[in-house]
């Protein structure tokens, strides 16, 4: 058994086949991007992503934005030399539109903190993790950074949109999917959603670095139109009219509110 492993290891293209029909047999329905392919794997859609970072590491929308060709995606990440790598990861096609900057409350520059690029260079092995936790909150900076690269956190005077700003200047009229991963923003960003204009299939945002009371603020803003599930530090929130009766009772166990 062994040497059958070590042989499919040592052949990529093998190694990633088998990879492909283990998920397909035995997907990972712990996994939020596992609830956004069945929902959308085939199906036309217009997905915003609010602080997509690189796109790629541990992205839950990267499968199916690549792979649904039907697909729209706008992709908002406020770092220069991150939002380039996201660029360069996701290529130049037309389904993909991206804006460099931040998302707040009135649509005025704003001071961003994050890691900089020199980190990567003069730590060893820095993980690209570091990379995903940049915010308008240095306070929350400094608590992920754990005190490992302090003195490579910088400050950046980046552009901003409200969210009605960036649907706007993308011309985006429609919305099926909302990712947010705003670290400890992502209430202010979710809060200026129009719920009676949009009301995405599936809202997908990071609840880990929000206060309680904006924790609270956001599962009552979304708790009449949607089921909101709990997956670790994420709430995967799927309204009510679109959700599927079996779906529903695989994640009966993390639902939040009723």
């Amino acid at each position: 058994m062994a040497s059958i492993k070590n042989l499919i290891k040592g052949i990529p293209l093998i190694g990633n086949l088998a990879k492909t029909i283990n998920q397909t047999i035995n997907p990972n329905k712990n996994a939020c991007s596992y609830w956004l392919n069945r929902y959308f794997i085939n199906e036309p859609c217009t997905i915003v992503q609010i602080g997509s970072n690189d796109g790629k590491s541990g992205d839950p929308i990267y499968d199916l934005a690549q792979k649904n060709t039907k697909s729209k995606v706008l992709l908002v990440e406020p770092v220069p030399y991150v939002f380039e790598q996201l660029k360069k990861n996701y290529g130049s096609n037309s389904r993909f539109k991206f804006e460099n900057a931040g998302i707040n409350a009135d649509g005025s520059n704003q001071t961003f903190y994050s890691v900089s690029e020199e980190a990567f260079e003069k730590i060893p092995n820095l993980p690209h993790i570091y990379n995903q936790i940049g915010s308008f909150d240095k306070n929350h900076v400094l608590k992920l950074s754990e005190g490992k690269i302090d003195n490579y956190i910088t400050e950046t005077e980046v552009n901003c949109l409200t969210l009605n700003q960036l649907f706007q200047k993308n011309e985006i009229s429609d919305l099926d999917i909302l990712h947010v991963d705003a670290e400890g923003y992502d209430w202010k960003v979710l809060s200026q959603l129009d719920l009676k204009k949009f009301k995405p299939t599936i809202i997908l945002f990071e609840f880990f670095g929000l206060k309680e009371e904006e924790k609270s603020a956001a599962i009552d803003f979304l708790k009449e139109d949607y089921y909101l599930f709990a997956f670790r530090i994420d709430f995967l929130c799927i309204k009510k009219d679109k959700i599927r009766e079996k779906d529903l009772k695989t994640l009966g166990s993390k639902l939040k509110v009723q």
